[in-house]
């Protein structure tokens, strides 16, 4: 597959926001603003889109109102980037409404994670275009805000200038918390993944990338609010795919909020144990805890970019730009 980079960003430069998935709930408002003031101090122009402000249901508008939403960002010419306002629950239902030829043309960065992973991949299929996942406007940028934790605002503003306005490799990322060897290894390829079950959720779809994509990928993931049970699903359903045959790596980032089971009496597993006895066939080297998922600062993960990984060193190497 052919991939495509978008355009690096410069100051001044216009970026649109768009509720792509969650509405601006009242409760996270003066989140988003924080988020916005932000960008704008990065230097940043914004335009927001007409999703912001709209609700309905858990949606900021009905599937073809978000995708015209983001469709018209992809074609206004003085939009250099788009990002999510934060995930949700229903790009799922927009997939079918996007205008991947008019995005094939106009490629620029889409940014943001956790529901995004389903427009990430879907776009990436269909076109071959670089997805960002990394911190959204109101969850990331406006989240770091609000903890009023300086280093979170600054490596907020770093990895956005590091991944989006240069175009040298990244380089080394330096672990922000303790990352954990649980295969031993180092290897390198091209980075699939996002949120576990919404990468599941679009397996045997139009949506999903060939199998071939795979090959030699590296597979990063995170999750959160699910009980252990559903990412051992996600993971077998992975297995029973063939796709953990073809991959030479996995990232796996925060996992937080774990659900206990219904069942009181059922023994749970400790995560780790769980997850390693679900791969204990593979020979891939496995790196976890890393810093990208729910909230926690988030490293960008490129869809299609190439990286290494070294889980003695706890080293991981961006070997390309994912910008031109």
């Amino acid at each position: 597959m052919k991939i495509i980079k978008p355009q690096r960003l410069n100051k001044g430069d216009t970026i649109g926001i768009v509720a792509s998935s969650l509405p601006v709930l009242p409760e996270f408002k003066d989140q988003y603003e924080r988020g916005k003031k932000l960008i704008e101090e990065m230097g940043f122009k914004i335009k927001e889109g007409k999703t912001i402000g709209k609700v309905r249901w858990w949606a900021a508008g009905t599937p073809i109102e978000v995708a015209e939403d983001i469709n018209s960002m992809f074609a206004d010419k003085s939009v250099k980037a788009i990002m999510a306002q934060t995930g949700g629950y229903s790009a799922i239902s927009v997939l079918e409404h996007l205008d991947y030829e008019r995005i094939t043309h106009n490629p620029k960065p889409f940014i943001g994670m956790s529901d995004m992973t389903a427009y990430h991949l879907a776009i990436f299929t269909k076109t071959g275009m670089v997805g960002f996942h990394m911190d959204d406007v109101t969850f990331g940028f406006g989240g770091a805000a609000k903890k009023d934790a300086e280093n979170w605002v600054d490596l907020d503003k770093e990895f956005f200038r590091k991944f989006l306005t240069q175009t040298d490799p990244p380089g080394i990322i330096k672990p922000l918390s303790e990352w954990e060897e649980w295969k031993k290894g180092k290897t390198e390829g091209h980075l699939m993944g996002g949120n576990l079950h919404i990468l599941c959720n679009l397996a045997g779809t139009p949506y999903f990338p060939p199998i071939e994509v795979f090959d030699g990928a590296i597979l990063f993931w995170e999750e959160v609010g699910v009980a252990r049970y559903q990412i051992a699903r996600c993971l077998y359903q992975l297995k029973y795919a063939g796709i953990l045959d073809r991959i030479s790596g996995m990232l796996i980032g925060k996992i937080k909020y774990l659900k206990p089971i219904r069942d009181q009496e059922v023994e749970e597993p400790d995560i780790k144990e769980m997850i390693l006895d679900i791969l204990k066939d593979y020979k891939f080297p496995i790196m976890a805890n890393m810093d990208f998922g729910h909230f926690t600062v988030n490293i960008p993960m490129p869809i299609g970019v190439k990286v290494s990984f070294d889980t003695s060193k706890k080293e991981l190497k961006f070997l390309e730009s994912s910008v031109i």
